[in-house]
């Protein structure tokens, strides 16, 4: 890229490493010692929710592939769901620009309703065409999320886009992957707590789950379309950032999900459709995932204005308290 663009405009609070190798990690003693080191001290540069959420639509709204792709993506979706045997809710494809672990929640939902073994079958071939299922719908959301986060870097980083957004989403995937997983295993393990604790366990479990989620990982996209890092490099750091304090993205994360399950289960236009949605249902649909596109483009903008605010290490007490140890 020439020097022209990438003086083009940038968040403001922050330097770019981007296309550019980020510094070398500094060693630590395991994964857990990164996710669970103390918060960064200080005031959270994290710029008001208001801010983000306006750059965040605008940044979203000014890609007009992102704006073409809603429809087609959706369209193309249905189709293929349609041709395996979904039968609806048509709802379920509100979150098909959705952030994991909402995304997982309807995938396990669509899976289970369209990915059918044959009447007959038992042991693996009775469960193997749903996790099947499951593995694709996983994929193609971490595919969408790869190319909606590095769209949104390379816009705010230089004003535009180009395919070179494209061929980084493909070293992208590893990571919008891996957070795909963990929010299936955050999904289970939140199951697990409402089967045992009923009613209350749906909000601490299911809802939790989804909340925890979102808020340690929802800026892993962003990392790994911006910096180069391993993808547990990427997944720490995302912890980080979002346990920066007065950062407001716990509450973010909150509000997020709650709005996200209200898109799935409420009784929305095409709830309750058969084969073939109505126009409202349609219409409905896209908005919801529009939606979706303009909270990744939030976390993208969030991330980007506070990159060099997070720590590369564990803050000073935690060093002090390994070495004690």
């Amino acid at each position: 890229m020439s020097n022209a663009k990438k003086k083009r405009k940038r968040p403001s609070g922050s330097t770019s490493t981007y296309r550019a190798p980020a510094p070398a990690e500094p060693a630590r003693k395991g994964l857990l010692d990164g996710l669970l080191a103390p918060r960064t001290p200080g005031a959270s540069p994290m710029p008001k929710l208001r801010t983000t959420i306006a750059k965040g639509a605008m940044t979203a709204l000014g890609i007009p592939g992102l704006l073409i792709a809603v429809p087609v993506v959706l369209l193309v979706a249905w189709l293929i769901l349609t041709v395996f045997g979904f039968q609806g809710p048509f709802t379920a494809l509100n979150v098909t620009f959705a952030i994991p672990p909402i995304t997982t929640f309807a995938d396990a939902q669509i899976a289970g309703r369209t990915f059918r073994a044959a009447v007959d079958a038992s042991g693996l071939s009775a469960t193997l065409p749903g996790f099947a299922g499951l593995a694709g719908l996983l994929l193609v959301h971490a595919a969408l999320a790869a190319v909606i986060a590095t769209l949104c870097v390379e816009q705010l980083r230089t004003g535009g886009t180009s395919t070179w957004a494209l061929r980084r989403a493909l070293r992208v995937l590893r990571t919008t992957a891996a957070v795909g997983l963990l929010g299936l295993g955050l999904l289970v393990a939140g199951n697990l707590v409402a089967a045992v604790f009923g009613s209350i366990g749906v909000i601490l479990g299911l809802v939790g789950s989804m909340v925890v989620g979102v808020y340690l990982f929802g800026f892993a996209p962003a990392i790994a379309a911006d910096e180069d890092r391993r993808v547990a490099d990427v997944l720490i750091r995302s912890v980080r950032a979002a346990r920066m304090p007065g950062s407001a993205n716990l509450w973010f994360a909150i509000g997020y999900v709650l709005i996200g399950l209200v898109t799935v289960v409420a009784p929305l236009p095409g709830s309750e459709i058969g084969v073939t949605p109505t126009a409202m249902a349609w219409a409905s649909s896209l908005l919801v995932n529009l939606f979706g596109v303009i909270v990744q483009a939030i976390l993208v903008y969030r991330y980007l204005v506070i990159a060099d605010e997070v720590p590369e290490q564990p803050p000073p007490r935690e060093r002090a308290a390994s070495r004690r140890a």
